[in-house]
């Protein structure tokens, strides 16, 4: 008995000892391992690189219209899984009532909120707090309202940290229309083109233009997608109208969002700086005196085959609109053959004199030009649809012909002139002068096809070039 008691003395000393020894080292002896937050795959920051909204408009009106701010949509450049949330500050400015002296500027907020997470290219409906109205008319110089500026922020997204205690952070990142350093410092333009809800556009040439503040050298300057693929391009230097013209030769994937992004600091001029390989055809320096008709040479059945319903022509061009009561250019696209008569139907402008007012304009009016023989047609009809254009004589034209609607609209330096509607089958485009009195002069001609819904193309606010009607733009989130 006592050698058992003595075992049990020594054994309960010896527990005694390790659990003294134990508590004594045990909190030297444990490391906890944490995760630092901001380091590494968990820092945060913003779920998403841009944002491109769309301003959705109702308008009502002829001469003087009333715009109407009706809705707001945006896609934005990546898939976020998780809760989402995305509000929008946009400053726009206009005239409310022909009563106004000065415009104001509105604050309008948009908001998109969702739990299931966000698909990149996909359309999403803003809600917006306010539906502002502007006077619109360009006759007595009231002006389509303007964006001012926008920012947004955007909150959400999960994302685990490695390690051994995982965590769950949130994105947040703060988007604008500008940023510095200025455009002069920067090294690429990124444009977007939102194709979303059109099929594919096959060797589709994408229009835009571009501030050459933000182009220090043209001779420098390339073309890629945003796989870094070159694309063929060219650019036209329209120092009058402070704008840089870029038409780019790409193939436009179908219900997408996409990026072509323009270099500037190439190593000389580009091997695909080539509008022979842009448009879908290109001529040089065309003099059109009196009486004459010019065919721009276009495969229709390749336009067709590639699912567009027209083309459009931009030409760099000085008119000769003399002063007669005959138009005088006319841009043709349309033929008929009815009872041994050959018709040619276009667009035409000409130089109207009010002798009531002793005052003059340009007139715009749908043309028709016939006879019984193709080579020696005469002025069959000139129907004015405008009687008042905003012409200057030089400039860079386009004009749009639609197969499908029947309809040619005329444009000049990106602002809608007007249109007509014809009759007949397209036909390639036929550039004429019916009066004149020492002719017009083309600088070049680039034919381009026609998409009933063209994509949308937005740039950064700081390289974007003045115009009108530009209700498209991109927030840019930096991490």
């Amino acid at each position: 008995m006592d050698s058992v008691r003595l075992l049990r003395r020594t054994l309960a000393g010896i527990l005694v000892a390790i659990l003294t020894v134990g508590l004594s080292l045990a909190v030297p002896d444990i490391s906890v391992k944490v995760q630092p937050l901001g380091l590494g795959a968990c820092q945060v920051k913003s779920p998403i690189t841009w944002a491109t909204i769309t301003l959705h408009w109702s308008k009502s009106g002829g001469i003087i219209q009333t715009w109407t701010l009706t809705g707001a949509s945006v896609v934005f450049s990546n898939d976020v899984h998780g809760e989402f949330n995305f509000t929008i500050q946009i400053k726009i400015r206009g005239y409310h009532s022909f009563w106004d002296s000065t415009p104001t500027t509105d604050l309008v907020k948009g908001t998109f909120s969702t739990n299931s997470g966000i698909l990149a290219g996909t359309v999403y409906q803003l809600t917006l707090n306010a539906s502002p109205n502007y006077a619109v008319s360009p006759f007595f110089n009231f002006p389509e309202p303007e964006i001012v500026n926008a920012v947004g922020t955007v909150a959400g997204g999960i994302a685990l940290c490695p390690g051994e205690i995982s965590l769950v952070s949130e994105g947040i990142g703060t988007g604008s229309t500008s940023y510095s350093p200025p455009p002069l410092n920067v090294s690429e333009i990124r444009t977007t083109v939102n194709n979303t809800g059109n099929p594919e556009l096959r060797n589709y040439v994408i229009n835009f233009t571009v501030s050459p503040s933000c182009v220090p050298d043209l001779s420098k300057v390339y073309v890629t997608d945003s796989s870094g693929k070159q694309l063929y391009f060219w650019a036209f230097n329209d120092s009058t109208n402070g704008k840089i013209w870029f038409w780019v030769n790409y193939t436009v994937p179908a219900n997408s969002v996409r990026e072509i992004i323009i270099h500037l600091n190439g190593t000389g001029t580009s091997p695909y700086f080539d509008p022979n390989r842009v448009f879908w055809n290109f001529t040089e320096n065309l003099e059109l005196s009196e009486m004459m008709l010019q065919v721009i040479g276009v495969n229709l059945s390749r336009i067709s085959a590639r699912g567009y319903t027209g083309y459009v022509i931009d030409t760099y061009a000085n008119l000769d609109v003399p002063n007669s009561y005959h138009p005088g250019p006319m841009f043709l696209g349309f033929y008929q053959y009815r009872r041994g008569i050959y018709y040619l139907h276009g667009i035409g402008i000409n130089y109207w004199v009010s002798f009531s007012t002793l005052s003059y304009s340009y007139q715009l009016g749908s043309v028709t030009l016939a006879g019984t023989n193709p080579s020696q047609l005469s002025l069959w009809s000139y129907s004015v649809v405008n009687d008042n254009i905003p012409l200057s004589s030089s400039g860079l034209y386009s004009v749009a012909f639609n197969n499908l609607t029947k309809n040619i609209g005329l444009y000049l330096n990106g602002t809608f002139l007007g249109s007509t509607k014809v009759r007949g089958t397209l036909i390639p485009p036929i550039l004429g002068q019916y009066n004149a009195n020492s002719g017009s002069h083309y600088y070049w001609i680039g034919v381009r096809p026609f998409a009933s819904s063209p994509p949308r193309v937005s740039l950064p606010t700081t390289c974007s070039a003045p115009s009108s009607g530009t209700y498209t733009f991109t927030l840019y989130f930096r991490p």
